[in-house]
C-alpha cells in the first residue's frame, strides 16, 4: 500500500515541473557542489516557501555514496504517545517527483521489538512533519544522480520517551548507524507567540548563561512587561535562544542530558526536541558527532506580543 502525498496542493505544490525547480532551485543556491559528508540532519518542516531555502543546506550536506537506507524521524503534532516509536505501515511513499520506497523489513524486524508499534494509517497521512521531508528527498537523491529505487526509507514518528526508553530504542536504532546508512531530524525551533503558549525571552547571552548554570527558568513576557526595559527585540531574543540550542548539539561526547537541561530551562518550543535527543541518545552509544548549523531563518521577525514566528534551523552531523 503507497502513501498518498495529503499535503501537495497545500503545503508544497503538486505540480512535478513546479517543485522540482522551486527545490532544485534551493539546493543549488547553497553553492554546494560537493557533499560535507554528513549522515545526519535536521532538517525543517514548514511550507517550502517558508523554510525551503533554509532546509536546503542540510540536504545538500548529506553524504549519499552508496547510501542504501534513511531513516526520516518526525515528531507528532497530532496524537500522543509515549515511551515508544511508531513505524510507517506503508510500503512506499508518494511525491509528485517519484515515489521513495520503504523498507518493510527492516521495520517489520523494528516491530518485533518492545519499543515500536506501527503507526495507524490516518495518523501518517495526516503528519506532516514527516512528509514535508519526502520530496526534498527526492530531489536531493536525483540531484545528485542516486536513483530513487537504490534507497528504502524507514520512516518513524517519535513522541515522549523517558531518558531510559530513549536509551533503549538507541540501542535498537545504532547498530544501523553506519556507512551507507543516513538518519533526517525533522525539526523546527521556536514556535514563539502566545497562539503557541510560549512567550520566553533572555536580554543576553550572559542573562541565558546564568539561567543555565543556576537552572532557573527564563522569563515569560506578559501584557504587562515593559518590552522598553529589554536590551533585546524580541526576535533577537529568539534567535539567541535559538542559537543556543544549536551550541548544545555543537558540543562533544554525550549530549543528551545537556539538551534536556536547555528544554527544561528555556521551555523553547522545538517541534522535532523528542526526534533530537533520540538521535543523541543513538550517538551518545555509537559514535561522536559534531553538528553544524550552516542556516537560520525566521518566518517573521517578532517586535511585540501581538506578533508570532516560528525558527527554522538547517543542520547536519559528521562523523
Amino acid at each position: 500500500m503507497s502513501r498518498p502525498a495529503t499535503h501537495a496542493g497545500s503545503w508544497y505544490s503538486d505540480d512535478p515541473r513546479s517543485l522540482k525547480s522551486q527545490l532544485l532551485g534551493y539546493l543549488q543556491a547553497t553553492g554546494l557542489t560537493g557533499q560535507r559528508g554528513a549522515s545526519v540532519i535536521v532538517s525543517p518542516h514548514a511550507g517550502y516557501r517558508y523554510c525551503g531555502e533554509t532546509m536546503a543546506h542540510a540536504y545538500a550536506s548529506l553524504d549519499l555514496t552508496d547510501v542504501s537506507r534513511i531513516f526520516i524521524m518526525g515528531p507528532s503534532h497530532h496524537v500522543y504517545f509515549k515511551n515508544k516509536v511508531l513505524v510507517s505501515g506503508f510500503g512506499s511513499l508518494e511525491t509528485p517527483l517519484g515515489s521513495l520506497e520503504v523498507d518493510q523489513e527492516l521495520a517489520d524486524e523494528l516491530l518485533s521489538s518492545r519499543h515500536f508499534a506501527e503507526m495507524d494509517p490516518g495518523v501518517d497521512m495526516e503528519e506532516h512533519s514527516i512528509e514535508m521531508q519526502f520530496p526534498m528527498l527526492a530531489q536531493t537523491l536525483q540531484w545528485r544522480n542516486v536513483p530513487l529505487d537504490s534507497v528504502k526509507v524507514v520512516p518513524l514518528m517519535v513522541s515522549h520517551n523517558s531518558k531510559e526508553v530513549d536509551w533503549k530504542i538507541g540501542g535498537v536504532l545504532g547498530k544501523f548507524m553506519k556507512p551507507g546508512t543516513v538518519f533526517i531530524i525533522s525539526s523546527d525551533f521556536c514556535h514563539w507567540g502566545r497562539r503557541f503558549g510560549y512567550t520566553g525571552y533572555v536580554g543576553s547571552q550572559d542573562e541565558l548563561d546564568d539561567a543555565m548554570s543556576q537552572e532557573t527558568e527564563i522569563e515569560l513576557l506578559t501584557s504587562r512587561s515593559k518590552l522598553s526595559h529589554h536590551q533585546l527585540d524580541i526576535w533577537e531574543s529568539i534567535a539567541l535562544l535559538d542559537r543556543a540550542a544549536m551550541n548544545v548539539l555543537q558540543l562533544p561526547g554525550n549530549k543528551y542530558d545537556h539538551w534536556k537541561k536547555y528544554l527544561e530551562v528555556t521551555g523553547n518550543t522545538i517541534c522535532g526536541a523528542r526526534p533530537i535527543a533520540l538521535v543523541l541518545a543513538i550517538l551518545a552509544q555509537t559514535r561522536d558527532a559534531t553538528f553544524q548549523f550552516p542556516a537560520y531563518s525566521q518566518s517573521s521577525h517578532v517586535c511585540d506580543l501581538h506578533d508570532s514566528s516560528v525558527s527554522y534551523g538547517s543542520g547536519f552531523a559528521t562523523m
